[in-house]
């Protein structure tokens, strides 16, 4: 994501908002953040209220609980997904993690959320009737029918065609790809497999065409 398409505190909008932080120019006294990482929280803050006032008003209920990723890595990856690279270094250094895996948990949230987060992080246990039945619906679609499929956890994997299905907290299925040895996040995810697979091979077929 480009960082020029952080959104800002609005300006002197309908309701004459303004961050308090448009008229500061010194940098802010050690240990606070310097004046573009504060006003990317303020407008992250004003950004992330707005949306729990719009769940509030819906009827979208979460589809199962999320409890297996933690409040920091969940609002770092939200905020790296919102602000792009700009502040992707200080957002890994926090968690002790590398700046690529960071830009993968932001990947994951922009794509599902929390949810998306907690599916990236680690296997977590799965039905291996859901397995199977999503293994049965995927095998017409697959480039390579007589190739195994490997179930792990959550996890059911199509080695030959680079495309992993993750089952995730919220009951919904998470497109992955292998880009260069490694399991990234695809697509949004899809409470229908074929979907979700059908997703992960368009994301390899856009990826080839760059």
């Amino acid at each position: 994501m480009n960082p020029a398409t952080t959104e800002p505190l609005p300006h002197g909008g309908t309701h004459g908002v303004r961050s308090v932080l448009d008229g500061l120019t010194d940098p802010p006294p050690s240990p606070l953040p310097g004046l573009d990482t504060l006003r990317a929280l303020v407008a992250d803050a004003a950004h992330r209220a707005a949306a729990l006032l719009d769940d509030a008003g819906s009827a979208r209920v979460p589809a199962g609980p999320v409890e297996d990723v933690d409040d920091i890595t969940a609002d770092l990856a939200r905020f790296v997904a919102r602000t792009g690279d700009t502040h992707l270094e200080p957002a890994a250094a926090r968690l002790g993690v590398s700046p690529g895996r960071m830009r993968l948990l932001a990947t994951a949230h922009r794509y599902g959320g929390r949810p998306a987060v907690a599916t990236f992080l680690a296997p977590q246990p799965a039905d291996p009737d859901v397995l199977a039945a999503a293994e049965h619906s995927v095998q017409p679609l697959r480039p390579s029918p007589t190739a195994p499929v490997e179930r792990h956890h959550n996890h059911l994997t199509d080695a030959p065609a680079r495309v992993q299905l993750r089952y995730g907290p919220d009951l919904l299925w998470h497109p992955y790809v292998d880009r260069y040895g490694t399991w990234q996040p695809a697509a949004e995810p899809h409470s229908d497999p074929t979907a979700a697979y059908r997703a992960a091979r368009g994301a390899l077929r856009a990826q080839a065409r760059r």
